[in-house]
């Protein structure tokens, strides 16, 4: 492109960044943080802009300061000043980026304002108020000292000793700290940043966090993923109030939530909570460990919430999270994994996961080793489907006791169900005389090692039932589960696509009706060493593009390229791999 061509766009997008709203003008100008072709997340857009105070309060008493800058980044996606790079499933936007003339554009406003810092800088200019770096730097530059900067964002590894009390200390005007690199200890001087609202300590090696680090008053996002070694939290976390987002995920060594966080009512993001047991410190004293409880008034928390360690989970206190009134919550995983075994009563199980009904808004459900002889009763519920409306996502995993599972068929809006290793399972719940649709949008069924799995639902054995409809069904894995109950299931939907079968002993040979399956695209067949034929009907499935065998001695010889007495019912398929 030539120069004056440039020019002349660059004249044009001017004209639209001057009949921008004043608000989204200094939103726009400050993504000039960023390198071109850098993937920004949405998430950490907006809570930059709130730690900058670039967010008006929207007179919408239901619209909190992520939704207003939620809200300005679609307007500024809709202007094309940004383009998504990630979405996810709902079409919300989760990533975008910035064409290189834009960036060039929010540089040319922003001038030495925002500067991303290169071993080519050796001045930083007294006007700078935000920096960046994103590629390892020779050193630490110098030219930062003394500088009144808003936003210090170290987005690459270092290790140069100036990231100590000395450098931080220089930055007490920071509203904005990021230093994601193996940071051994967390530098005191951080105590002193009055003003931050925003600190992303990530990736550090670090194993405590300052005790003075709750004197941040004004702090609302705390990130610390991938910290390997973090293992204790400072006493007084309840002292910061103004928390909205506290960023851990499963990568430390923590063995429980601080005491007292229950009191920073304004959380929003907690992506864990573990609930620990009794530990004491080196003085032989007791820590005060967050309980359940703490949940009971975190009544803004969105997105995910993971519970771990609900063996530890007594009564009293951790019967008291009030997640029923979790209305923001997509997302809920409880889990009793414990590294020792636990010595809680089935029953008490049973009455802890009783507390932990969930909004109806939920839409994602998982529960790990649950060791109670019967799931909850707002999950046994004859009218789970009004309980539970939402739900698109079910996952329940190694839940050995129980012997019978919820009536997920009733569920309007279920997608996806992964079953795995619920030996104690018999049946599923249902209403037989029901006249609604037996899982009316179920795309994805998962089984895997249920051996006493007996009917799929009571209308299986109810004499001269209908088949379940399974409008949807598109994809369905089977594995070690009863062969009736299989070959049942194989045959409720003509819209599968994709069928895995997996270690299942008693199967000898495929039905003929198989060639019903005119959708089916890939078959998978695994571990079924009695398996000796495949039928001529398979020569039906034009459709099929992929066919595996492994683990099925008899079924592999039939099938054998040109020889095998089954190879003419298969040689149509594109794919075939058989070992």
């Amino acid at each position: 492109m030539l120069l004056g061509d440039e020019n002349d766009i660059l004249s044009s997008l001017r004209i639209s960044y001057d009949n921008l709203p004043t608000h989204l003008k200094q939103c726009f100008a400050y993504c000039a943080l960023f390198p071109k072709d850098y993937k920004i997340e949405k998430k950490l857009l907006v809570q930059l802009w709130m730690a900058q105070g670039y967010l008006q309060v929207s007179s919408d008493e239901n619209m909190n300061l992520e939704d207003v800058g939620n809200q300005y980044f679609d307007d500024l996606l809709s202007r094309s000043l940004f383009h998504k790079v990630e979405n996810e499933d709902g079409n919300n936007v989760l990533s975008c980026k910035m064409h290189d003339l834009i960036h060039d554009l929010a540089q040319s406003i922003v001038k030495s304002e925002v500067i991303i810092i290169t071993n080519d800088v050796k001045i930083v200019p007294e006007r700078t108020r935000h920096v960046s770096l994103f590629n390892k730097p020779n050193e630490m530059p110098k030219v930062l000292m003394g500088k009144s900067i808003r936003t210090f964002f170290l987005d690459a590894y270092h290790s140069n000793n100036y990231i100590r009390n000395r450098f931080i200390s220089n930055f007490k005007c920071s509203r904005v700290m990021k230093v994601n690199f193996p940071l051994h200890k967390v530098p005191t001087s951080l105590i002193k940043l009055g003003h931050l609202r925003y600190l992303d300590l990530s990736h550090g090696s670090f194993e405590n966090l300052p005790g003075g680090i709750t004197r941040l008053k004004h702090l609302q996002t705390l990130k610390l993923l991938f910290c390997s070694n973090f293992k204790e939290w400072p006493r007084n976390m309840k002292k910061l109030i103004n928390l909205r987002h506290l960023e851990i995920d499963g990568n430390n060594e923590l063995t429980y939530m601080p005491s007292g966080l229950g009191e920073s009512t304004k959380l929003q993001t907690l992506p864990i909570f573990l609930l620990g047991n009794d530990i004491w410190d080196s003085r032989h004293k007791r820590k005060r460990m967050g309980r359940l409880s703490e949940l009971k008034f975190l009544n803004n928390l969105r997105g995910q919430l993971v519970i771990e360690g609900l063996s530890n989970a007594r009564g009293g206190d951790d019967k008291e999270a009030h997640l029923e009134t979790k209305q923001y919550l997509e997302c809920l995983v409880l889990s009793y994994r414990l590294l020792k075994e636990s010595t809680q009563e089935s029953e008490e199980m049973v009455s802890v996961m009783e507390s932990l009904q969930p909004h109806s808004n939920l839409k994602e459900l998982f529960m790990h080793d649950y060791e109670g002889v019967r799931f909850p009763n707002w999950m046994m519920n004859d009218r789970l489907d009004l309980r539970l409306p939402n739900l698109v996502m079910v996952h329940i995993c190694f839940c050995r006791r129980s012997q019978v599972l919820p009536p997920f068929g009733q569920l309007p809006f279920l997608k996806c169900l992964r079953l795995f290793y619920l030996y104690g399972v018999k049946y599923m719940k249902d209403n037989p005389s029901s006249p609604k649709p037996f899982f009316p949008s179920l795309k994805t069924l998962i089984i895997v090692d249920l051996p006493n799995l007996e009917g799929w639902g009571r209308r299986d054995v109810a004499a001269n039932q209908q088949s379940p409809s399974y409008p949807c069904l598109e994809h369905l894995q089977l594995r070690n589960i009863n062969t009736e109950l299989c070959l049942h299931l194989i045959s409720v939907s003509s819209s599968l696509k994709s069928l895995k079968i997996m270690d299942c002993s008693g199967l000898s040979t495929l039905p003929n009706w198989i060639g019903c399956l005119t959708s089916l695209a890939q078959l998978s067949i695994k571990d079924c060493p009695n398996l000796t034929s495949l039928p001529e009907e398979m020569r039906t499935l034009r459709d099929l593009c992929t066919l595996e065998i492994s683990g099925c001695p008899f079924l592999s010889e039939r099938c054998r390229k040109e020889i095998g007495e089954d190879w003419p019912n298969i040689s149509h398929i594109p794919k075939i791999m058989i070992r």
